[in-house]
């Protein structure tokens, strides 16, 4: 670009370093949220990928590496204790030691409104979300699950609870959903 007089230059190159960053910045958000929109595009539901486990949250939700990004996954079905309910650390850590640096295949399910991917955590050809119930370290949602497969989860919570495994200790332990209205 020539410029006639040295006001003229003045005039334009602080417009042109501004454009400049401000493309650089909108490229630069475009490849950052790249592996972030593969994957929402990616977890249409029921759709199969593999991740790795990176984080324990809690008992019902791990943080994940995909496509080089962290994502929150939240198990689809079940809801595990809170943090000041008694058994939260038991199902946490079964779920360390049984995800926790390992791949995993998720079966998403949906997102929800803290922008976690709701799904289905297999490893080792088992179900974690299963395995939780089965442990008694998890309910069965009663508002989330409508699928087929909570039938068979509503069964092995009642076994877990007739065995006494678990939170199924306790005499009347307090799902969470209903937990959250009494103490929050």
């Amino acid at each position: 670009m020539m410029f006639e007089n040295v006001h003229e230059r003045e005039y334009y190159l602080p417009r042109f370093r501004s454009w400049t960053y401000g493309l650089l910045l909108m490229i630069s958000c475009v490849f950052f949220f790249q592996g972030y929109e593969s994957c929402r595009a990616s977890s249409d539901s029921d759709a199969l990928f593999s991740v790795s486990v990176i984080k324990i949250i809690d008992g019902d939700t791990i943080e994940v590496k995909h496509l080089g990004k962290k994502l929150r996954v939240r198990l689809w079905g079940i809801d595990t204790p809170e943090w000041q309910q008694r058994f939260s650390h038991k199902a946490r850590e079964f779920t360390r030691q049984h995800v926790q640096g390992r791949q995993v295949e998720l079966q998403s399910k949906t997102w929800d409104k803290y922008g976690r991917l709701v799904a289905l955590v297999e490893v080792g050809g088992r179900s974690l979300n299963e395995d939780l119930i089965m442990e008694g370290l998890a309910w069965v949602h009663i508002y989330y699950c409508k699928e087929p497969i909570c039938r068979e989860w509503r069964q092995l919570e009642k076994e877990a609870r007739s065995a006494r495994r678990g939170l199924w200790q306790d005499n009347k332990p307090v799902p969470p959903w209903k937990w959250k209205q009494s103490y929050r």
